[in-house]
């Protein structure tokens, strides 16, 4: 399983403590199907400014019946209203370095004072009879759905409210 292998690479020194870079690109040099997280680890997108203002997205594939009873294989994706903000690294360093908490208290905060966190939920979708149209795997983690093809339905929202 490289789940755990994973883990264990991004994971500080058992005896130091210390998060050695080495272990992390020895882990993706050897898996390639890695690549796209970490583009995400390494981009402006991997040090969101606070939970606010970040976006989320299912790695998985999942398979949703309608009331019909026809299946459909379904990404999810949470886009905040109030948009996305990241830090660069050296702002990061900093904020991290005041409060390691900072993008929990941020949140706590903003409800507190009655701004309300909020994001859309939208949804894309493929019949699974015609998952071979596509010149990918749907159902494989290391693809992202180009949204020209499958574009964002949207179906929902989340609104944090309450401490």
């Amino acid at each position: 399983m490289k789940f755990p292998d994973m883990v264990h690479a991004l994971k500080p020194n058992p005896k130091s403590h210390i998060q050695e870079n080495w272990r992390i690109l020895d882990f993706f040099s050897h898996h390639p199907e890695s690549l796209h997280m970490f583009t995400f680890l390494f981009d402006d997108l991997g040090v969101p400014q606070d939970y606010r203002h970040m976006e989320g997205s299912g790695v998985n594939t999942y398979t949703l019946i309608n009331k019909a009873g026809k299946a459909h294989y379904v990404k999810f994706h949470w886009k905040p209203t109030c948009g996305v903000k990241c830090l660069l690294e050296d702002e990061a360093i900093k904020v991290g370095g005041a409060n390691h908490s900072h993008a929990t208290q941020d949140l706590y905060d903003s409800i507190a004072a009655g701004n309300y966190p909020e994001w859309k939920l939208y949804i894309q979708t493929i019949d699974p009879d015609h998952e071979d149209r596509f010149d990918f795997d749907p159902l494989d983690v290391t693809k992202t759905w180009p949204e020209d093809i499958l574009p964002l339905q949207p179906v929902g929202r989340l609104v944090l409210n309450k401490k």
